[in-house]
């Protein structure tokens, strides 16, 4: 941005990355599941820009993942930078659709049971394999 801020649009870019990388550390590859017919795409976000990020500064995005049984999936993330500051926090709804008719999946596969329960869980869980 040109008042050297982060522009607003890039945070959907990292909640991308670290969507696909909460899936990745949960043994979950998102082209695995697009192989499968499924697909988890953003129905609905929601951004609160607290404290602008600086370009170039270092970040944190630690995410909560809500799975219940149905087919949506609610991650908070909020956005940190090395001092431990709250920079901004994200409201995203997802839905898991079947790929070929875009529409949502009510009985999830079993397949993906054990990843979701593992993302649910986060982190300091550990994984249940």
């Amino acid at each position: 941005d040109h008042a050297g801020v982060m522009w607003h649009g890039a945070y959907l870019n990292w909640l991308e990355e670290a969507r696909f990388d909460s899936l990745s550390k949960v043994g979950l590859n998102y082209i695995d599941l697009l192989s499968k017919g499924y697909e988890i795409p953003v129905y609905n976000i929601k951004i609160k820009y607290l404290i602008p990020i600086n370009i170039g500064e270092l970040i944190t995005i630690k995410s909560i993942f809500m799975i219940n049984k149905g087919p949506r999936i609610k991650i908070t993330s909020k956005f940190y930078s090395k001092e431990d500051l709250f920079h901004t926090e994200a409201c995203c709804d997802l839905v898991l659709i079947n790929k070929e008719t875009f529409k949502a999946v009510r009985q999830r596969p079993e397949f993906l049971t054990l990843y979701f329960y593992n993302l649910k869980m986060g982190p300091n869980f550990g994984l249940i394999k």
